[in-house]
């Protein structure tokens, strides 16, 4: 659609942002007019374009209509719907242009409606009264593969993504992990277009682009015209003049004016005087005619039939953003137009499909009320709805209750029974909340790195607004719909199909569910949940740098000991230290193969050094017993054996403990660390005999 080649040219003014990353900071923080969300145009033609790619089940385009709203739904945007009006061009791309509305018009405005979203009838074409509401502002963006809406003056386009599209195919966006996640677009604005560098376009320079390539209008163009030499021209400003005159000189002064912009047309293309043209193209200079450009086809890019040209006060400029969707209807819906439209799969399909756009959308009318009574009620929770408590009872005060979204997510209750106003008031609005808890927190590549939580959801209330829209039309599926038709129905809105999911069976429609929603929103709204969750982050945090501290002063007092034994160790060949170590009274010791018979010191014997490591004794003079005939008698087997049955006989109650550390480190050489490991696990005499078989069968009958 629109103007072969242009996209190409205009490829290096784009951004690569994720549709989260840009309703979420663009609309809902940003908070542009006080709407918190990004009020983004689409056309809905090329909506029903993209629906004929749909081939599943029972009415396949309004189906793939339904799960692209479901998308749009997902995140802060506020679409806004605008259907081709009765003034639209007869012939578009040489064909000529029915009168009658598409057959999809009815079932797609009954999709918007039961969304909250809002739609339009525009006077003319759609793209160009898209462009007049960006232009002054209604909306922020326009949602579009039509490149046509930059002619029609458009300050910003995001670019649909759809992969039925040869130029998405071609260059797929990847986000900053380089994976293509369905979730990142390309979007232009007209700043950048005329500040790139490689771009330079005005308005009037794409004005000509298309003039001189062939669009929509006057599929022809210049004959041998390429897409450099257009751009080249455009670049020169002939663009800028054309649309300045068309706007304003009178229709019969409008033909001299031409005949003089033709000629200085053709004389750049001669000399190409300005260097933008890349080569002298006299041929090309030749052969435009002297009716060039079309008049009609110029002035349907520069005074398109839209709200300001007729010059009155429309309801499309007056727009407040206020509707939600209505869960009950958007269920009603689906009953009537698709085979799955059965109360249990419908409950079962929205877990995933619709719940977790629903609760963020209650998060963004729930800050539209903070919003609203901030300044007006001040000392009641900082203007945050609160469900009333029961007297006595303290609990968290949450800001999504259930009477806000009864009131704003449902129309059915407008229909049905007032219940017993005692039950309304405790039983249901101190129920169990919608946000249970936040479980953690990411910055994920597919939303650009915006935070988010982890957010346990009771979805309870959301099944019984959905339950009371359904009215029973269709019969229940014993087999088939609810085992085939899997839940995976993203890929739907470009007329993919889901990937099949191993079998399992459906959890319970009122279990709880973990969705991942924006931290800025929860934060707005849920502020006590966040700070709970944030001040358990702290815990956690502190306790890990508490550990890791500690970790890094055992590894630096083992280094400083390694550094000891090193020094001590240069001092004699490593193999005379493992086998000889001079006693108190001069002599060498042998080496521990044989233990040695002769007592290490006055004070200590050579066993009872052994013993007083285990037990951390003391010698006579009150030390620690650290000789160097203690060192050497900690390497002696028989005096470990030896000071292990005395441990054993002098503490009962820890045997088990000394047994099962012994049995654990069965090296010799790490026998002294046992001591580390002595604790209070086995107590009492009555575990003795077990300990004395386990000892038996261990070290030897004569610890008994």
């Amino acid at each position: 659609m629109g103007v072969a080649g242009l996209w190409d040219i205009l490829r290096p003014a784009g951004e690569t942002r994720s549709l989260t990353h840009l309703a979420v900071v663009d609309g809902f923080e940003a908070n542009p007019d006080g709407v918190r969300g990004f009020r983004v145009g689409i056309d809905a033609s090329i909506w029903f374009y993209h629906a004929t790619y749909g081939r599943e089940g029972e009415n396949p385009e309004l189906r793939t209509l339904f799960f692209k709203c479901t998308r749009l739904m997902s995140a802060p945007f506020l679409p806004l719907f605008v259907f081709d009006g009765p003034n639209r061009p007869a012939v578009k791309r040489g064909k000529r242009i029915s009168g009658k509305n598409h057959w999809m018009v009815q079932g797609m405005q009954n999709i918007i409606d039961a969304f909250g979203f809002e739609w339009r009838m525009a006077p003319g074409e759609a793209e160009a009264e898209l462009a007049y509401l960006n232009r002054i502002g209604v909306i922020d963006a326009v949602y579009t593969d039509d490149v046509d809406t930059f002619l029609f003056g458009a300050k910003m386009i995001v670019r649909n993504p759809s992969i039925t599209l040869s130029g998405n195919r071609a260059h797929s966006l990847k986000n900053s992990a380089g994976r293509e996640d369905g979730n990142h677009v390309a979007t232009y604005t007209s700043e950048n277009l005329l500040k790139h560098p490689s771009v330079q376009l005005t308005q009037g320079g794409l004005i000509l682009i298309g003039i001189l390539r062939g669009g929509d209008y006057h599929q022809a163009g210049l004959t041998g015209c390429g897409a450099t030499t257009a751009h080249g021209l455009a670049k020169c400003g002939f663009g800028d003049t054309l649309l300045h005159a068309a706007r304003t000189l009178p229709r019969e002064e409008f033909p001299e004016f031409l005949d003089i912009w033709r000629n200085n047309l053709r004389t750049e293309l001669r000399t190409n005087s300005q260097g933008h043209i890349g080569r002298k193209n006299p041929s090309l200079a030749k052969s435009i005619p002297d009716d060039f450009p079309n008049m009609e086809v110029l002035l349907s890019y520069t005074n398109p039939v839209t709200t300001e040209a007729k010059g009155v006060k429309s309801k499309n400029l007056t727009i407040n953003w206020e509707k939600e969707p209505d869960l009950g209807k958007i269920a009603e819906l689906c009953e009537l137009y698709f085979e799955w439209g059965v109360k249990e799969i419908i409950i079962k399909r929205f877990r995933t499909v619709l719940w977790p756009a629903a609760v963020l959308r209650i998060l963004r009318r729930g800050a539209l009320v903070k919003d609203k009574y901030a300044d007006k009620l001040p000392n009641s929770h900082n203007g945050i709805p609160v469900t009333p408590r029961k007297s006595g009872r303290e609990r968290r005060m949450p800001g999504t209750p259930s009477s806000m979204i009864a009131k704003h997510f449902s129309s059915m209750h407008l229909n049905t029974p007032r219940r017993d106003p005692a039950l309304d008031s405790d039983e249901e609005e101190d129920g169990e909340q919608l946000i249970v808890k936040i479980h953690s927190s990411r910055e994920h590549a597919s939303t650009d790195g915006i935070l988010e939580y982890r957010l346990e959801v009771s979805p309870s209330q959301l099944v019984r607004l959905c339950e009371a829209g359904v009215k029973g039309l269709r019969k229940e599926v014993i087999n088939g719909l609810d085992d085939t038709d899997d839940e995976g129905d993203d890929d739907d809105e470009d007329g993919g199909k889901g990937s099949k999911r191993g079998k399992k069976p459906p959890p319970d429609p009122q279990s709880h569910l973990r969705i991942w929603l924006p931290a800025c929103m929860v934060r707005i709204v849920e502020p006590e949940l966040v700070d709970e969750f944030e001040g358990v982050q702290e815990m956690r945090k502190a306790k890990k740098t508490a550990k890791g501290t500690s970790a890094v002063r055992g590894r630096k007092a083992k280094t400083a000991g390694a550094v000891v034994t090193k020094g001590r160790n240069s001092r004699k060949p490593h193999s005379l230290v493992e086998s000889e170590e001079q006693d108190s009274d001069g002599s060498i010791s042998p080496t521990p193969k044989k233990p040695t018979l002769k007592k290490p010191s006055k004070t200590a014997s050579h066993c009872e050094v052994q013993e007083g490591f285990f037990t951390t004794g003391k010698s006579s003079s009150g030390g620690k017993m650290q000789t160097k005939a203690g060192l050497n008698a900690r390497k002696d087997p028989s005096c470990q054996q030896q000071a292990f049955s005395r441990n054993v006989r002098a503490n009962p109650n820890k045997a088990s403990n000394f047994i099962v550390d012994r049995m654990r480190y069965r090296s010799l050489g790490s026998f002294r660390r046992l001591s580390r490991y002595l604790s209070p696990t086995i107590q009492g005499k009555e575990h003795l005999p077990l300990t004395k078989a386990i000892i038996l069968s261990a070290v030897g009958t004569d610890l008994c």
